[in-house]
Formats: structure tokens, sequence, C-alpha cells
């Protein structure tokens, strides 16, 4: 899996994300670091986005 985040920030987790594979009409974001880790944990089980690259952000 390839987790592609949007410009990091050291701000607070929110405790979600946002994930997009169509980037069309996306204008840009951020995301707390803390959120992209929780991403990538969770990752390592679930496989949702198994074999895909999504683009994170909030």
């Amino acid at each position: 899996m390839l987790v592609r985040p949007t410009v990091l920030n050291d701000k607070p987790a929110r405790g979600s994300v946002r994930t997009l594979t169509d980037l069309t009409g996306f204008k840009g974001g951020s995301i707390a670091r803390e959120d992209v880790a929780s991403f990538v944990v969770q990752q390592l089980t679930d496989g949702t986005w198994l074999r895909r690259a999504p683009l994170i952000t909030w």
C-alpha cells in the first residue's frame, strides 16, 4: 500500500481521515502526522486500501 498524505502538520489528531483516489477537483489540504500514522497502522490489519494508493487529508 502506498499512502499519499497532503501537507503534514503538527496539530492534534482529529481521529479520522478523508481518503481519495479520484483527485478531480481536489484543491489541497493538510493532515496531522498522528492521523497519518494511525491510518497506516490500521491498514496493517484492515486491508481496505490494499493494492491502492489513496491520498489522505482532512
